[in-house]
């Protein structure tokens, strides 16, 4: 756990997707507003010139873009990114910027992942991008492994995230890391909503609690669950992977959430589905994501606990 100050630069260019900024920033201020500032934020462009984002909001730059290898790099994405990802002077910027860093890292939130790689910074790693980009990545970027199904990867130092949501949740799991699961779950309370309701503000505070357990054996099987819903799970196997017994996983699994294990599991996979959904993925790519075996098991979760159908809640929450 890093304890340190962080500083990160936000690189802004005409187009870009105000909530890829918003929302990633948000969440690494809300992390200094107990008074401990964890976070400096800079905004900044390649001529220190402010920028006119896709809605016409115009964003003033505090520097010009600079190669200092101890800084994060924060990059949006937005119709912009093609033109930026062909801008000459930002892929000189963040190949220098890459090879001087040694602890900076580099995240990149929805479209923003274009522009990495086309600077080559994602070369034979795994990353991820909006899903309306997939074919277009693997395509002109063969040499990145793409995994658009995730909401955000982690490789090493560089990090990507699907869209504006899972840019935030990349953003948590940055405090999560830098300074653990007790601040991560403060931020998240105070800011993120996991899911759009169709009726009534249905709870999901029960995932929110779990997905910051400071209980190792859970955590570990948390993390498990996370990397691989599609598995065949059974309390069994949950209750091998946290290397504890059936009953034992179970008591100490709903003192710390409120619901056992396998619920937790439904619920999860549920959220996912609707991330991606309301994002405007098709339906199958939900299903792949959440683990769900089959789109009649999805469709009975979705009755179960949002009281609609995935076509409706499709119909009613995505953005395409």
């Amino acid at each position: 756990m890093d304890n340190s100050l962080r500083l990160i630069d936000v690189l802004l260019f005409d187009g870009l997707n105000i909530l890829d900024v918003a929302g990633p920033v948000q969440v690494f201020s809300s992390a200094n507003e107990d008074g401990t500032e964890r976070y400096r934020l800079r905004f900044v462009t390649m001529d220190g010139a402010g920028i006119t984002s896709s809605c016409g909001l115009r964003v003033q730059a505090d520097a010009t873009a600079a190669v200092d290898g101890d800084r994060d790099l924060l990059i949006p994405g937005g119709t912009g990114v093609d033109r930026a990802m062909h801008d000459g002077s930002i892929l000189d910027f963040l190949a220098k910027r890459f090879s001087a860093s040694k602890d900076g890292r580099i995240i990149s939130i929805c479209s923003g992942a274009l522009i990495l790689a086309n600077a080559g910074l994602l070369r034979g790693r795994k990353a991820t991008t909006h899903w309306r980009r997939a074919q277009q990545v693997r395509q002109q970027f063969a040499d990145v492994l793409w995994s658009t199904d995730e909401l955000y990867h982690i490789d090493g130092q560089v990090m990507t995230s699907a869209g504006v949501a899972s840019g935030i949740d990349l953003a948590l799991e940055v405090i999560k890391i830098d300074h653990g699961s007790p601040l991560a779950l403060a931020v998240a309370r105070e800011l993120v909503v996991y899911l759009k309701r169709t009726g009534g503000q249905a709870q999901f505070a029960d995932l929110l609690e779990a997905q910051f357990s400071s209980d190792r054996e859970l955590g570990r099987l948390l993390d498990a669950l996370r990397d691989n819903p599609e598995r065949d799970w059974t309390l069994e196997l949950m209750a091998e992977v946290a290397g504890l017994t059936p009953r034992t996983l179970t008591r100490r699994f709903s003192a710390s959430a409120g619901l056992s294990p396998v619920k937790y599991l439904e619920r999860y996979r549920l959220k996912r589905a609707a991330d991606v959904l309301s994002g405007g993925a098709p339906v199958g790519s939900a299903i792949r994501v959440s683990g769900f075996t089959d789109f009649q098991q999805m469709q009975r979760a979705f009755k179960r606990h949002l009281n609609t159908t995935v076509g409706e809640y499709r119909e009613k929450f995505a953005d395409g």
